[in-house]
């Protein structure tokens, strides 16, 4: 490969992912989305959240009205859907590629003429499925070395062969644009279109790893920290500095674990440890309240 066909090629790829992208206008706010399906964008819930009407800005400078169909915060997730026909849903070449520290990427969005506009760099940190802090799972973690410009949020990022990795979110740092990842826009999306939101189960309290004593016996559990006014942890009579030992008969482990093991609905037997002695809990699940973007 000679220096000369190296621009080529990386344009190339990039129009080849500008194909399927789309602009978004609303009041507030200028980005990008992706059109994943036929008449459906994925885009940002933190650039949507408080609009039921956007505009479409198609590949050939068309503006269509999209209604925002549903958003998820946990995962700055939303969908559009909307009446056109020159975008193009991505293409996908079999599995998603593993994404390593150092690849080139890049990320494209559409101005509201329906030129392209693209931005370059390399992904600076790349692991496996992680946690947001506004609690929903991405399935990888793909972080890049800077932060997103004006009107690339919900911009589809792309790897030097064309290839979508995902898109483009500035909702869980500070500093670094980060990658939603295909498999998680392919989990959530359903959910989002039937829906409009998912769901998530819900204890209402912060807790802490903790070692303590129940019964004479020295046991890891979850120290709790606050209980949410009105949550299921209240209801049931969870009190500040209690331990949780067990969920369910299993042990409560992090956090993380017991959130994953939250189904909407179910009653749980929480193990706890008061005062340093045995007691048990009964819960029913609620839904996490759906919280704000922004």
């Amino acid at each position: 490969m000679n220096r000369d066909s190296e621009p080529l090629q990386l344009a190339d790829a990039v129009e080849r992912v500008a194909a399927s992208v789309v602009g978004l206008a609303t009041r507030r706010l200028r980005s990008a989305g992706v059109v994943w399906r036929d008449g459906v964008a994925v885009a940002t819930a933190s650039a949507l959240w408080r609009s039921s009407r956007v505009a479409v800005v198609l590949p050939d400078g068309e503006q269509v009205e999209g209604s925002v169909r549903g958003i998820d915060p946990a995962t700055d997730l939303a969908v559009v859907a909307f009446a056109g026909s020159s975008a193009t849903p991505v293409l996908f070449d079999g599995d998603a590629p593993a994404s390593r520290v150092g690849d080139v990427v890049f990320a494209v969005g559409r101005e509201p003429s329906g030129a392209v506009q693209a931005s370059f760099g390399h992904i600076g940190a790349a692991a496996g499925a992680w946690r947001t802090w506004r609690g929903g799972r991405l399935d990888r973690l793909i972080r890049l070395d800077g932060g997103l410009y004006p009107g690339l949020l919900g911009a589809a990022v792309g790897d030097a062969s064309g290839r979508v990795l995902g898109i483009a979110s500035a909702a869980f740092s500070r500093h670094h644009g980060v990658v939603v990842p295909r498999a998680t826009i392919e989990r959530v999306i359903e959910p989002l279109l039937t829906h409009g939101r998912v769901a998530r189960g819900y204890l209402g309290i912060a807790a802490q790893p903790v070692r303590a004593q129940r019964d004479g016996v020295a046991v890891d559990g979850l120290l709790v920290t606050s209980v949410a006014d009105d949550s299921p942890a209240g209801r049931a009579g969870l009190l500040v500095g209690d331990v949780i030992v067990t969920l369910g008969g299993q042990p409560a482990g992090s956090l993380e674990r017991v959130r994953d093991q939250l189904q909407v609905g179910a009653q749980i037997e929480l193990g706890i440890a008061r005062g340093g002695r045995a007691q048990a809990l009964t819960l029913e699940v609620s839904e996490r309240p759906h919280a704000r973007c922004g």
